[in-house]
């Protein structure tokens, strides 16, 4: 009998641990994760854009808190990052930068898709291909290229004019064709995209740091490809003499199977550039955009000079 008692008293202050444990903890829980959203609401991915860029140019803090707090909300890990090229010497650049007369179209055909999810996700970040065209947008204004970055759904002017989502390059070639005639300053068009290839054909390693290979994409069913090739060829040849581990080349695609145009038939610069793919981090194409931009500051100021001679 008093063995019976024994358990039951035992049982009784078990229960009783378990229910004080809840009773506390799971408003403790409730609470933290308002805080914590509160806290999220502050940090917008305009913020974590931001910290993207500044983190790939050494200009982000970097004591012992705040290594730790941006390695456990980001995944960052802090040590400065090499810089993917040398230093340029942005003032050589004969180019007025003026913002209200951009020169560089960045859409996305495909706007929903999504590179690798990680720790993103957790804090309402969306690491979708348009995010890629915010992150490249800021890269080029740190070297004075000014753009316009389309920010109007592809599927809803799909929708509006009753095209199907497989013929999305005709949706894109609506608001492409939109942006030139409000801007007519632009004179490049850059449809970012990804690949649909594994990890590691679309990953290099650069002194211990992974990037997004890039690869040109040209449609040969348009009548006028070698233009666009050219352009392809010549930006191409840049990175490849930059950072050879990078490149994936120029890639010439059409025929069954293709879209094969690609709405490079709109004019002689628009290229279809894909950055990574569906199993490459945010971070990686980040570092990999810095490197598209220097591209494109060293093209642009070769075409300068070529002029001015």
């Amino acid at each position: 009998m008093r063995r019976f008692i024994t358990r039951k008293v035992k049982k009784k202050i078990r229960y009783k641990f378990f229910y004080n444990v809840c009773l506390v903890g799971i408003p403790l829980i409730i609470i933290s994760n308002i805080l914590i959203m509160m806290f999220f609401n502050i940090f917008s991915e305009d913020s974590v854009l931001d910290i993207l860029v500044s983190s790939s140019y050494g200009n982000i803090y970097n004591n012992s808190n705040n290594n730790f707090f941006y390695k456990n909300l980001y995944g960052f890990d802090l040590k400065k990052d090499k810089a993917v090229f040398s230093e340029s010497n942005i003032n050589d650049l004969l180019l007025d930068f003026k913002e209200n007369e951009p020169l560089i179209y960045i859409y996305n055909t495909f706007q929903t898709n999504k590179y690798k999810s990680n720790y993103y996700n957790s804090y309402n970040i969306n690491p979708v291909i348009t995010q890629a065209s915010r992150i490249l947008q800021e890269y080029l204004k740190l070297q004075k290229i000014s753009s316009y970055l389309e920010t109007k759904s592809v599927a809803k002017v799909c929708k509006d004019n009753n095209i199907s989502y497989d013929k999305s390059y005709r949706c894109s070639r609506i608001l492409l064709e939109e942006a030139k005639n409000n801007n007519h300053s632009l004179d490049f068009f850059i449809d970012l995209q990804m690949s649909d290839y594994n990890y590691d054909i679309t990953t290099a390693n650069i002194d211990g740091n992974s990037y997004a290979k890039i690869l040109f994409v040209v449609g040969t069913d348009n009548g006028n490809y070698s233009l666009n090739q050219d352009l392809a060829n010549s930006l191409n040849g840049i990175l490849e003499e930059k950072y050879k581990s990078l490149v994936r080349g120029v890639s010439l695609r059409g025929g069954e199977g293709y879209q094969g145009v690609y709405n490079q038939d709109f004019n002689k610069n628009v290229l279809l550039i894909q950055v990574g793919g569906k199993d490459n981090t945010i971070d990686e194409v980040n570092r990999s955009l810095k490197a598209l931009s220097e591209v494109f500051y060293e093209y642009l100021k070769g075409e300068n000079n070529n002029e001015n001679k």
